[in-house]
């Protein structure tokens, strides 16, 4: 399971970076603000009780927290996930509605926590989302 969790956190240290690096390259508004995309890219690794890798159309609920346990939910959203043959699969947050994920939830600059919960199973451990310089 720690593999799981370790690459889950290096898979959105690389998003937290490259939405990072988006943000500061998009032009701003007529206010002077900077534009913040609405969508989030999120990949990981989905496995049945065994571990064994998931590769059927799964769905799976992605909520995001402001604490790493507990707690409720700041925004949920589910969708169904096609993991490929190793169990791996990558979505994009926010694409099931038109308005995307909140811009909001990221404004206050505080930790921002993903759950990850497949279709009658438990959450998995959250992982906190993270921004690079």
């Amino acid at each position: 399971m720690s593999r799981i969790v370790q690459f889950a956190s290096s898979c959105l240290l690389l998003l937290a970076s490259t939405v990072s690096l988006f943000a500061q390259q998009q032009p701003t508004g007529a206010s002077g603000s900077a534009i913040v995309p609405t969508l989030v890219n999120s990949s990981g690794v989905l496995t049945d009780v065994n571990g064994k890798p998931l590769t059927g159309i799964v769905g799976v609920t992605f909520s995001l927290y402001s604490e790493e346990q507990g707690g409720v939910p700041l925004w949920v959203e589910t969708q169904n996930v096609q993991p490929n043959k190793t169990g791996h699969y990558s979505v994009m947050l926010g694409s099931t509605t038109s308005q995307g994920s909140p811009a909001e939830l990221f404004a206050s600059g505080e930790a921002r926590w993903l759950g990850v919960q497949r279709q009658g199973q438990p959450e998995q451990p959250r992982v906190m989302l993270q921004s690079v310089p």
